[in-house]
């Protein structure tokens, strides 16, 4: 563990606040051209908008890839906890301890895979938008709950069998 490089949680949570911070000052600006556009009828300001608008949706899914590794280390977290059930302090033996160690150090080797993969998210987040954010106050924001994974499409249902067959326009 000597030349592993551990994740500075307090670092992870700034940058991840401050980039928030960021894709709502970008929204803010959204907003006034916006009503810049209404009021004084200057449409030529609707490409800027545009601009600002992928702009804001490149910094959403920065912070989205953020959450995306949080929502994993929760995951490992909630495996954990359930691996080990709960813990009756009174009777606490070795064999428990030894038992949780050994369920600890398999998850133990994925933690540090999705730390890696915090460090190295963190590092390109700071090079592409450090200089952006650096005097940005945090945005404290609470993190949504981890979206449901979707569903498969349902198939169209089938056309009734006395439906006309569809006409192919010819050119």
């Amino acid at each position: 563990m000597g030349d592993h490089i551990m994740l500075d949680l307090d670092e992870w949570a700034l940058v991840l606040s401050k980039m928030l911070r960021f894709h709502f000052n970008i929204s803010e600006e959204i907003k006034t051209i916006v009503q810049t556009i209404r009021v004084e009828m200057k449409p030529e300001l609707i490409p800027l908008a545009e601009e600002k608008s992928n702009f804001g949706k490149v910094i959403k899914t920065a912070i989205r890839e953020m959450w995306s590794l949080e929502y994993e280390v929760d995951e490992l977290q909630t495996k954990f906890q359930e691996s080990i059930g709960t813990m009756d302090l009174d009777n606490l033996d070795v064999d428990f301890i030894e038992d949780m160690m050994l369920k600890a150090k398999p998850l133990q080797s994925v933690l540090n895979c999705i730390r890696n993969r915090q460090i190295v998210k963190i590092e390109d987040v700071k090079k592409t938008y450090g200089d952006a954010i650096k005097d940005l106050n945090a945005m404290a924001v609470t993190r949504p709950a981890k979206p449901e994974p979707a569903k498969a499409a349902e198939p169209a249902p089938a056309a009734p069998a006395d439906a006309p067959a569809p006409v192919k326009a010819s050119a």
